[in-house]
């Protein structure tokens, strides 16, 4: 298993857990202060905590290697996990909205709220930690999955920190209709999330073309080399972490075959040098 491999199982292990935990710390903070907007925050966790699994178990199916019947590896399972996280984020955006907005004309406020406020902070670390996890193994790996797991828990983060306000406030203004306000705000990042993970998901599904820049960045390399007279049927695909890059090189028809292979070798070692991972297969033709 690779370095990277290990880094997105790592991540997704740590989201699971810590989203187990905050289940309990939550749950723990919501029968003592009876707080709406611990309990919508206790909602999201167990939300969190299904979407942490279902990612465990779409990386732990694209690390796998290459085989026979999936001879170009595994990698879409993570687009297919964060298809599903990205319904269930975009669900529990609705329904934490709608949840917040029933809430919005009452006035009750918390009790123990002290004890409240120590919980939360508590929940405010491990998630930060998570989350500063997260987004290095996602800069490192580029993995889809851990990306859409961090933008689970930056919500949850979000919604700590809604939570802790809302608490604070209830306890030094006596105003109550603070955790609505809070839940609303939350709701709204979290659709925002949820629509741009469903957008990468589906792109990845459907082998969307990469950024123009990633073709034109392949295309300095290889014109580099004097013998390439062209390129041409330049496609370019991310599944997973891993990128597929396919183009045809149009060398002299009178070229020997030893010399254009070493001239396909040399343009593959040049696109490596900006892609080291890509996959590249590399069709030659002569000018006609």
């Amino acid at each position: 298993m690779t370095n990277k491999n290990k880094l997105m199982m790592w991540a997704s292990v740590a989201s699971v857990l810590t989203a187990g935990i905050l289940i309990l710390l939550k749950t723990v903070a919501f029968f003592m202060t009876a707080s709406v907007a611990i309990l919508a925050s206790l909602f999201d966790s167990i939300q969190d905590l299904m979407t942490s699994f279902i990612n465990f178990v779409s990386v732990r199916q694209s690390v796998q290697p290459a085989d026979k019947e999936h001879r170009f590896g595994h990698g879409k399972a993570q687009g297919i996990g964060s298809l599903i996280q990205g319904l269930i984020l975009l669900g529990s955006a609705f329904l934490l909205a709608f949840e917040s907005a029933l809430h919005l004309g009452r006035h009750e406020s918390p009790t123990h709220s002290l004890l409240g406020i120590g919980i939360i902070f508590i929940t405010l670390i491990l998630t930060v930690l998570l989350t500063r996890f997260q987004a290095f193994v996602v800069r490192q790996t580029g993995s889809l999955s851990i990306q859409a797991d961090n933008a689970h828990y930056n919500g949850d983060l979000m919604m700590n920190l809604g939570v802790l306000a809302s608490l604070i406030f209830s306890t030094t203004f006596a105003i109550g209709w603070v955790d609505s306000l809070f839940g609303i705000g939350v709701s709204l990042y979290l659709l925002k999330s949820s629509f741009y993970i469903l957008r990468a998901s589906v792109a990845m599904l459907m082998d969307e073309e990469l950024p123009k820049q990633v073709g034109q960045k392949i295309k300095s390399q290889v014109h580099t080399l004097k013998e390439v007279k062209s390129i041409q049927d330049l496609r370019t695909r991310l599944s997973g972490t891993q990128m597929f890059i396919q183009m045809t090189l149009i060398l002299d028809g009178q070229m020997p075959l030893t010399k254009a292979h070493i001239i396909a070798d040399r343009a593959e070692g040049l696109i490596h040098e900006i892609y080291p991972e890509a996959e590249i297969m590399i069709h030659l033709e002569p000018e006609k």
